[in-house]
């Protein structure tokens, strides 16, 4: 998931208010199972000092509560199965899910269990059969008790269990199965609130565990060779590691205050304690040109299992003012640290909505806030990572001078004027943060039509990146926080019809997304690159100058029919080339894009009743309509006697589906 132009890792993920994203990598892992789901809210800069460690944008879901009486359901059963040339080719996917709630205790205690199985086995559209075949499987639990311990106080607790294997991850044509690693992950959460109305506020305490074990490994034992035309032997890198995180929360919610309107406050603290310890193994790794010459190795020296630990404490205040009934500001302090970069950070941050008249057909939103990124554990395993040693050949396949070893180096920010940080001089001192403001218009025109127009713009400095230097005459692969990111998106919605079946919706966004895309992530996450890359400023890999939406179902046709159609129109993703020794090559001209992206979809489906109580759903479904042609991948090694080609596509797809609704 990317939001605001930036990858995971530059936002949060939040279940019933509780951080459950991993502490070493920073990435999101599986969610709780959808049918446990009450709500769920993606927000680009909210400006609310409850949230924090992020940047870009917070993904919050709230859980629902088992009920007053006993229910349960099964839904999609059934797998899909792949059928090709008329023969049954074994399984597509299978997410069967099954909810079970209900009282344990009549108006005391009530349970909900939500249990989903997933499998996928998806296949890579530039790879032939069945060598194209990326393979996941994961057990998605859920479990929560609520109980009413007495008119003023309950008690929450629930257990999250979600293990889940990736076989073949990142298969494409450059790398086929034999190159790609298999990872096995196990993510559990255990959280324990209770909520406490003292007068006429409320005292909400949480405490929350959360542990992410992970282990890579290859195919074989192979040495992996990278070349301009594609990939062979054995992924180079094994690892693994087990992240915990133990969370203390503490909200204070007191009754309102009427001074100059109705104010209500909020007060809350967190301290949180995490822990990071595995080991990072590197096998040789080969580069040769696309004649078979050898023109690099990279081995790997020395390293050693890590072990570190951080504490984050924070405290915050907010105010959430409503001056009359058409005007209100949300204000809000947030203070947090982080033990481990030896760093305090002030995050002020101030919201409002606006409504001028008294019909409240027009609202305008906007805020102002500074945001500040989690720093992951990786970054400080990093020292203890093996060093790579780089030999370089000539055209006689003899060594251009001795082997170099890069040591590993963990720098220290620069000073900087930005007053809201209090950092200690020392190596690992990082406080990722951002800027950014956004002012949001809506109008209700019609009771069948609503626009929105929307301008955000953010400005990130301090993020982390890993980059080749010389530093004292040593060559070193240095961890700095010297990279940064601009974000403009202007976005325009409109919603037709006042409610489904007959609802459309039509988005446009304008968006701008620039800066340093030499993320240390590519090295540190769970899947690293060999090769490390300079410093290179150029469009974020998620940046889509100009994307035009239109999806929405229109129903009551003739014979019950619905037609859900699905209309999307976008510039391609960009990229960039590399050169022999797999590295970026700058480029002064415009930004290397794949060709424009345009799809459309529709389904058509009508509900057949069997009795008053049941129904079958059948549905057809075509995707790419059109059959236009949107590849998948590009040969952009510079190198590849490919160069400049674009090729694999999702052509035209048929998919008939039935559900049986009860």
């Amino acid at each position: 998931m990317r939001i605001a132009g930036l990858g995971e890792d530059h936002s949060a993920l939040l279940v019933n208010s509780v951080d459950v994203t991993d502490p070493a990598t920073g990435s999101f892992g599986l969610s709780v199972p959808i049918d446990s789901v009450q709500t769920v809210e993606v927000a680009e800069m909210p400006y609310l000092a409850q949230y924090g460690k992020f940047t870009a944008g917070v993904v919050s879901a709230e859980t629902r509560r088992g009920g007053d009486k006993w229910d349960y359901s099964l839904n999609d059963p059934f797998p899909d199965f792949r059928i090709r040339s008329g023969h049954l080719e074994g399984l597509v996917d299978a997410s069967p899910r099954f909810n079970l709630s209900g009282p344990l205790v009549k108006d005391r205690l009530y349970f909900v269990e939500g249990f989903q199985y997933l499998f996928n086995n998806q296949e890579v559209m530039t790879l032939p059969y069945p060598q194209n075949l990326t393979r996941s499987s994961a057990y998605n639990s859920f479990t929560q008790l609520d109980a009413i311990l007495s008119s003023k106080q309950t008690l929450t607790a629930s257990f999250h269990f979600a293990p889940h294997s990736l076989q073949y991850a990142g298969l494409d044509y450059f790398n086929p199965q034999p190159v790609t690693p298999d990872a096995n992950f196990h993510e559990s959460t255990a959280t324990l609130t209770h909520r406490w109305q003292i007068g006429d506020g409320l005292l909400q305490s949480t405490f929350a565990g959360t542990e992410v074990s992970s282990e890579v490994s290859p195919q074989g034992n192979a040495n992996m060779l990278l070349t301009p035309v594609g990939n062979q032997g054995n992924y180079f890198s094994y690892n693994s590691r087990s992240a915990t995180r133990f969370a203390w929360m503490e909200q204070w919610t007191p009754r309102t205050l009427h001074f100059h309107g109705q104010h209500m406050f909020q007060i809350g603290s967190v301290i949180g304690h995490s822990e990071n310890d595995g080991h990072f193994l590197g096998d040789p790794v080969i580069l040769r040109n696309a004649n078979g010459q050898m023109l690099q190795t990279i081995d790997f020296a020395g390293g050693k299992p890590y072990k570190v630990a951080d504490t984050e404490p924070a405290v915050y205040v907010q105010d959430h003012w409503i001056l009359n009934s058409h005007l209100a500001v949300d204000v809000g302090l947030r203070l947090e640290g982080q033990t481990i970069t030896s760093t305090t950070r002030a995050a002020p941050r101030t919201g409002f909505v606006w409504s001028p008249s008294s019909s409240g057909k027009t609202v305008v939103r906007g805020g102002i806030g500074i945001f500040y990124d989690s720093v992951p554990l990786d970054v400080y395993a990093f020292n203890s990572y093996p060093d790579q040693v780089i030999t370089t050949y000539n055209a006689q396949g003899l060594p251009v001078g001795p082997p170099v070893r890069y040591l590993n180096i963990t720098g220290q920010a620069a000073e900087s004027n930005f007053p809201f940080i209090d950092r200690k001089l020392k190596s690992g001192n990082f406080a990722p943060y951002s800027t950014a403001w956004n002012v949001e218009f809506e109008r209700t025109v019609k009771r069948w039509l609503v626009i929105r127009a929307k301008y955000l713009q953010s400005h990130e400095q301090g993020m982390i990146t890993l980059q080749p230097e010389v530093i004292q005459s040593q060559p070193a692969f240095v961890l700095d926080s010297s990279g940064w990111a601009q974000t403009r998106q202007a976005e325009f919605t409109a919603r037709i019809g006042s409610a489904s079946p007959r609802q459309f919706f039509l988005s446009y966004v304008r968006q701008y997304a620039y800066g340093d895309v030499n993320d240390a992530g590519s090295y540190l996450g769970n899947f690293p690159s060999p090769v490390i890359q300079p410093t290179l400023i150029a469009s974020l890999p998620s940046e889509i100058p100009n994307r035009f939406l239109f999806w929405g179902s229109y129903g009551n046709l003739p014979k019950k029919i619905t037609l859900s159609p699905h209309i999307e129109y976008r510039n391609g993703f960009p990229y960039q080339p590399t050169n022999l020794y797999q590295q970026w090559v700058p480029t002064t001209g415009p930004q290397y894009r794949y060709p424009n992206y345009f799809s459309l979809d529709m389904r058509v489906s009508k509900d057949v009743q069997v009795n008053p109580a049941h129904a079958v759903r059948l549905s057809l479904t075509v995707r790419n309509l059109t059959d236009h042609f949107n590849p998948l991948e590009v040969h952009s090694n510079l190198a590849d006697p490919q160069y400049g080609t674009f090729f694999g596509n999702y052509d035209r797809k048929f998919l008939f589906d039935f559900d049986f609704l009860f």
